[in-house]
């Protein structure tokens, strides 16, 4: 067995976090309990004026695992706006004189470098008031042994072209979703996590999780059946499932620093031995070790890349289903039954403790109070009290949403531990009641008035590939939701509809913006939805994944990007309508079926414009939604990029333009750009069928 690693002072980051001029949010996660602050400066200059400074907050998960949440205030008035700043760390063991900053740490010259255009210190900005476009990079899916190379490498190109130029260079970054794929690790890569999930967090970390066996005896690709018949999981590619909160704080520290990879790969006849059982199935596995090695090496080489980018620009996020498992709170069977399992109910809050420890807590620090900081950072424990209030906090934490302070305000949703059920397999209502709630007071506090604009981020998108949402609909109902991620917002119409009636009713808005990743293409969307007669105009902009798709992912998806209509529009009913030519519109439906819930007298029901002719007099239909698939100027018909991508989101709030650029990247030097520019005013689609 591999002994367990050497552990480097610095583990990750620095992160910049959440930036505003009265408060600049920096994280560091150390090996040992140092002392950690934060000066921000003029980036120019012969004197790069200090502007303001502050310590960390600092938070132990482990006696190998120290987190720092540093946050520097200004000295007088604010940070200033459109001016580039830069900052440093001053960084010391407790006791010790003035702190070492990032050059001392290595961290500004050479391989390892944080630094772009000769810059001495790391770099960013803080945009003001509405003075120029709203620059946003995006992205989500980041699959370390996925296929082709990491579009972080194309977000590094773009930041080292962009450095001194405001109104080009992005001045936050918005990760939508599964930073990290838990359920899907490589072979290669998971003894290596669990070992140094060890060194993190002491050998107790090996057995934490009970009706488990120790982590480090279990083969690897040996994780299947314990995920599914312990833990309760549905995952079907849970062979390497991390399972351990070590295990997890692993999986960020590999992906954000490329020092805590391995030495050394293990040999795949270590891994995969000869042991007299079935030679095909030990081929087969062998044959998938080498070829996961292989993406892995591409993976490592582009992590320097994505260290850089992290350390330059804001960074806001948000988890979706892979940062703790597949499926996670598909259906409300599913929850109840992680929820009733040891197992999986532990491995579920040790996911959110790693999500809040290296991405929660920078997005917006103070909705964080100290107990629950206390609770979590002490961990599961040996005790049973301990281990109770450990997972209680995590499942029972109801504020992951947040705003982000840009102008307009960014709205970012949570689309996963908020949602409620109206069956115990039907799909899920992303936002339930409370959340909706939640939403209302969060966007009035960060200044949301009607009619808009504002940005919402939403890991799935709220208008995505019509074709594909219902061919969901019409597979879960044959294969169950399981089988085909049944958890569009359109898998639930009652749940879509009131999330629509939110923004259009309550909030009043009539101009949305909304980002969104999870679906491994990326797409643009010019939509309107209209509830009697106030109209929402959307501009779906999504971008996905980074580090996923190869060469025939990437032709499939080009493929059904020149077949997607262009168009497509629709009409609703908060309940089924009263039918003229039922048989002809019952034999419609059934030839090909529509995005619609069970006819049901509390259903709302939806149906192709081009039908509506056939409903009869009575109940009045409320809603109507145009979708225009909008395709990229470098490649008219395209309406699918297939390649791995990632976002940049140039938003002016003054007149509405938006302009969307998917940098995909396809090889180690190879950027293919794609740009589409939205209409003004009302989508119209280009045609009116399905």
């Amino acid at each position: 067995m591999a002994a367990v690693p050497a552990l480097e002072e610095v583990l990750a980051g620095p992160v910049l976090r959440r930036c505003e001029p009265t408060a600049v949010c920096v994280w560091l996660a150390t090996s040992t309990p140092l002392e950690v602050r934060v000066v921000v400066r003029r980036a120019s200059g012969p004197s790069h004026e200090r502007l303001g400074a502050g310590p960390a907050r600092r938070v132990r998960l482990g006696p190998g695992l120290w987190l720092h949440l540093a946050t520097a205030r200004p000295e007088t008035g604010g940070f200033p706006t459109d001016t580039l700043l830069a900052y440093d760390l001053e960084v010391s063991a407790e006791g010790d004189g003035p702190g070492r900053g990032l050059a001392a740490l290595g961290m500004v010259r050479g391989s390892r470098s944080l630094t772009y255009d000769g810059q001495e210190l790391p770099t960013f900005f803080l945009r003001g008031p509405a003075t120029a476009a709203l620059n946003l990079l995006h992205g989500s899916c980041r699959l370390l042994h996925g296929k082709g190379e990491d579009a972080f490498l194309a977000a590094d190109d773009l930041l080292a072209a962009t450095t001194t130029d405001l109104s080009r260079r992005p001045s936050g970054l918005l990760l939508t979703g599964d930073q990290v794929y838990a359920d899907e690790v490589g072979g290669p890569l998971i003894g290596h996590l669990t070992r140094l999930g060890t060194a993190l967090l002491g050998p107790g970390d090996d057995t934490s999780v009970a009706g488990l066996p120790p982590l480090s005896g279990i083969p690897v690709y040996g994780r299947q059946d314990l995920a599914e018949h312990q833990a309760g999981f549905t995952s079907g590619k849970a062979a390497n499932h991390l399972f351990s909160l070590g295990e997890f704080a692993a999986a960020y520290l590999v992906a954000w620093r490329e020092a805590n990879w391995p030495a050394r790969w293990p040999p795949v006849e270590e891994v995969v031995p000869d042991d007299g059982g079935d030679g095909r199935e030990r081929d087969r596995l062998r044959a998938q070790y080498q070829d996961e090695l292989a993406k892995l090496d591409t993976a490592r080489r582009a992590v320097p890349a994505a260290a850089r980018v992290l350390a330059n620009v804001p960074t806001y996020t948000c988890f979706d289903d892979h940062d703790v498992t597949d499926d996670w709170n598909l259906t409300r069977e599913w929850r109840q039954r992680v929820a009733a399992s040891p197992a999986g109910r532990r491995v579920v809050a040790n996911a959110l403790a790693a999500y809040w420890a290296f991405q929660a807590w920078g997005n917006d620090p103070e909705a964080f109070g100290d107990d629950f900081v206390e609770t979590v950072s002490a961990g599961p424990g040996s005790g049973e009290d301990g281990a109770t209030a450990y997972e209680d906090a995590l499942w029972g934490f109801d504020a992951w949403s947040y705003t982000v302070p840009t102008d307009p305000p960014v709205v970012v949703l949570d689309t996963r531990t908020q949602r409620s059920f109206d069956s115990d397999q039907g799909a899920a209502r992303l936002i339930g009641d409370g959340e909706a709630r939640r939403l209302v007071r969060l966007c009035r506090a960060a200044g949301v008035q009607a009619p808009g604009p504002v940005v919402m981020v939403s890991p799935v998108p709220v208008f995505g590939l019509e074709l594909q949402e219902r061919r969901q609909k019409f597979l879960a109902g044959k294969l169950g939701p399981y089988e085909v991620d049944f958890e569009a917002w359109h898998s639930n119409l009652a749940g879509f509809v009131d999330f629509m009636d939110l923004l259009i009713g309550e909030l009043g808005l009539r101009r949305l913006v909304i980002v969104s990743g999870d679906v491994h293409y990326g797409l643009n969307v010019a939509a309107s939805f209209r509830i009697d007669e106030a109209e929402l105009q959307v501009a779906q902009v999504v971008s996905s994944s980074f580090k996923h798709s190869g060469a025939l992912e990437k032709s499939a998806l080009h493929l059904l990007g020149r077949l997607v209509r262009s168009g497509a529009e629709r009409v609703g009913w908060d309940r089924p309508p009263e039918m003229g030519e039922a048989t002809s519109l019952a034999r419609r439906l059934l030839a090909r079926p529509v995005n619609t819930d069970e006819w049901s007298e509390d259903a709302p029901v939806f149906l192709p414009a081009r039908l509506e002719s056939k409903v009869g007099p009575g109940r009045g239909r409320r809603y109507h939604e145009t979708r225009t698939y909008l395709d990229p100027e470098e490649r008219p018909k395209w309406m699918v990029v297939g390649e791995n991508n990632v976002g940049f989101l140039s938003f002016d709030p003054a007149d509405g333009t938006v302009e969307h650029r998917l940098l995909a990247r396809s090889g180690p030097h190879d950027t293919t750009t794609y740009t589409v520019r939205f209409p003004r005013g009302t989508p119209v689609p280009a045609d009116r069928t399905y």
